[in-house]
């Protein structure tokens, strides 16, 4: 099943709730929640902010190896960084916190169609 979301910020709480409510269903422990919804929120925020302005964001949730598997699709082609960013700034976080936390991590590019970035946590 997918979520299918206009790319504006409003759609990060949408596809973010959604995403918990999918991996509690298929029996994501509840003291993951919370690390599953900030994870999710990064991705999320990173389609919106980094993909087109009229595009569309589309969210997976699936188990992967006994893994909850988080994949958010955006038409953006260039893949997520790794940055070196002061600990003291707003944003730029998100792709370390994703890179700590998260048991792996990927993006697929598809070309002229974008990518795929996912991540996955432990049930």
């Amino acid at each position: 099943m997918a979520l299918h979301l206009a790319a504006r910020r409003s759609s990060i709480s949408t596809g973010r709730d959604w995403i918990a409510t999918e991996a509690r269903l298929g029996g994501l422990d509840a003291v993951r929640a919370p690390l599953l919804k900030l994870l999710s929120s990064e991705l999320i925020t990173n389609a919106v902010m980094h993909g087109p302005a009229l595009g569309e964001v589309t969210i997976r949730v699936r188990d992967v190896d006994g893994q909850i598997r988080v994949e958010v699709d955006d038409e953006s082609p260039s893949p997520p960084q790794l940055r070196a960013v002061d600990p003291a700034a707003v944003g730029g976080h998100g792709m370390r916190l994703v890179d700590a936390y998260a048991t792996r991590w990927g993006c697929d590019l598809r070309g002229a169609d974008g990518k795929t970035v996912w991540f996955d946590v432990p049930i």
